[in-house]
């Protein structure tokens, strides 16, 4: 070998499994946008609402009432949160489904301490193998369709 190429790496597995696969920054984006925009839809004071309940756009072009996907997502992170041995709390981002919810008005302190919760989730998004993070989507999405049809309460 010339003195002038430096040798290849020498195979290791450890190597290999150091890289956990990590979400990026355009995954991100997806599944945060449409609940910072909603947040910045807040602090505007208007909001767009179907029957009467406020609703926001998905990423995926789906109107969606906005109590019951910060629900759910209190749900799905905590979920996620409790495998990876990370304390959550969604207490802040829960008052304000509920003040959503039943019409109640929000207040500039509840729509800041509902965003620290929405970065907290993005900061353990960033850090959290991709596969778990799909692992636990696919296990909300079927709570959601055995909550859809009362399974759950039938359940229990």
């Amino acid at each position: 070998m010339p003195k002038n190429k430096k040798p290849r790496k020498k195979y290791n597995p450890m190597r290999i499994l150091q890289n956990k696969n990590l979400p990026n920054v355009v995954d991100m984006f997806r599944l945060f946008d449409p609940i910072y925009g909603v947040f910045e839809q807040l602090e505007t004071g208007e909001i767009e609402s179907i029957n009467g309940k406020p609703v926001f756009l998905d990423y995926e072009g789906i109107y969606s009432e906005i109590s019951e996907a910060m629900y759910g997502w209190c749900d799905c992170w905590k979920r996620i949160c409790n495998s990876q041995g990370i304390a959550f709390d969604s207490e802040p981002l829960r008052k304000m489904a509920a003040k959503l919810q039943y019409g109640t008005p929000l207040e500039l302190d509840d729509l800041y301490q509902g965003r620290s919760v929405i970065d907290f989730t993005k900061q353990v998004f960033m850090s959290t193998p991709a596969h778990i993070l799909r692992e636990h989507a696919i296990t909300e999405q079927i709570s959601i369709e055995l909550g859809k049809h009362r399974l759950i309460e039938e359940a229990a």
